[in-house]
């Protein structure tokens, strides 16, 4: 399986249109009138979602909730899709669909005061690090066939920062962000305040960046096999972080360390994904109890894994699960059971930066 198709299995492409920002009262834009809450170390933004409602909820390190916005779902468009969180948690980016358009919302998680932002052919967006806007990609014209990377701010100014983009984009540190030529065989580190170049670097094939691994380096899925690698974007060095498979293993999609064990998010057929440890040779696939859907691996604290637990590709009828995986004996702790016909959207984790289609 190409790393392309499994990027294209995870990135879902929106679409689309620009207006001034409207600030909503939490009546009209669905924030929850709540105490001030303050998400730190160990928390998680998710989307919880029902056939007529969406829920953005934070989840405490003991599984606590404390929902921020719901909005309901529109039978032609659905519902929202959490896009980002900020580094430093106060801060969500979702974005709905209306006809002929897409608004991007951004709600204060430690308030709930919402604003929202029209937008024109949006292909992916992330927050502006420097918080005074987004960074989207956007096609630039309902012709156009190339991407172009703009700066959007909270009023809805529009400056475009590059021409011929992918549509993957990573905030970066000191005022940068990562983004991809469209090959995708070569990756730009670039200026959000005018788009120059600050740095250009060819990687190990086709590569895709997941999030930052540390202080300096990214991590990415690459080539044909679709096997890890940590890259420094300050000067294109990489180094390759998995390189066995086993069997049903067609790529890596991310990782977590325990102590000295690596563990990967794995690509298998038919869009199943599950969680494996990677040993000498092979990776062997975890045995999580009551899984019988996909697994996805969220966050690694202490000797645990956070893991999800959700439907697979045969849609059947799995109780969304978020929960503490002890990897010493192998038993699970539950943070938050879902009801019935109940799913997590995408759970970001608190202080974590992840590229866009991710």
């Amino acid at each position: 399986m190409k790393l392309r198709t499994l990027a294209a299995a995870l990135a879902g492409l929106l679409a689309l249109t620009l207006a001034p920002a409207t600030t909503a009262t939490a009546a009209q834009a669905g924030a929850s009138p709540r105490a001030a809450v303050v998400p730190g170390s160990g928390w998680y933004l998710t989307q919880v979602s029902s056939r007529t409602e969406d829920r953005l909820v934070l989840v405490s390190p003991t599984g606590e909730q404390t929902p921020l916005y719901q909005r309901a779902v529109s039978r032609a468009y659905g519902g929202f899709s959490l896009l980002d969180w900020s580094a430093d948690g106060h801060t969500a980016l979702l974005v709905y669909q209306r006809k002929r358009r897409s608004v991007l919302v951004r709600v204060d998680a430690t308030t709930g005061a919402v604003l929202e932002l029209p937008m024109p052919l949006l292909n992916s967006a992330i927050l502006d690090p420097s918080g005074t806007g987004v960074l989207v990609t956007a096609f630039p014209g309902r012709r156009s066939n190339q991407l172009v990377l703009d700066r959007v701010d909270w009023a809805g100014t529009r400056t475009t920062l590059r021409r011929g983009v992918n549509g993957v984009v990573m905030a970066g540190h000191s005022g940068t962000v990562l983004v991809e030529a469209p090959s995708g065989r070569k990756q730009y580190l670039l200026s959000t305040a005018d788009g120059s170049v600050l740095h250009a670097f060819r990687v190990q094939g086709y590569c895709s960046p997941v999030r930052w691994w540390d202080g300096s380096q990214v991590l990415e899925t690459c080539g044909q096999d679709g096997d890890l690698y940590t890259v420094d974007p300050a000067t294109g060095a990489a180094s390759k972080l998995t390189d066995v498979h086993g069997r049903g293993d067609y790529g890596h999609l991310d990782a977590r360390s325990v102590g000295s064990q690596l563990y990967v998010q794995v690509a298998g057929a038919c869009g199943y994904t599950y969680v494996a440890r990677v040993g000498p040779r092979r990776t062997k696939p975890l045995k999580v109890p009551g899984a019988t859907g996909n697994v996805l691996m969220v966050d690694a604290v202490g000797t645990d894994l956070v893991l999800e637990h959700t439907s697979g590709c045969d849609g059947g009828n799995v109780r969304s699960l978020l929960a503490r995986f002890h990897t010493t004996d192998g038993t699970e702790t539950p943070l938050v059971t879902l009801g019935r016909r109940t799913y997590f959207g995408r759970v970001m984790v608190f202080g974590e930066v992840r590229a866009s289609a991710y």
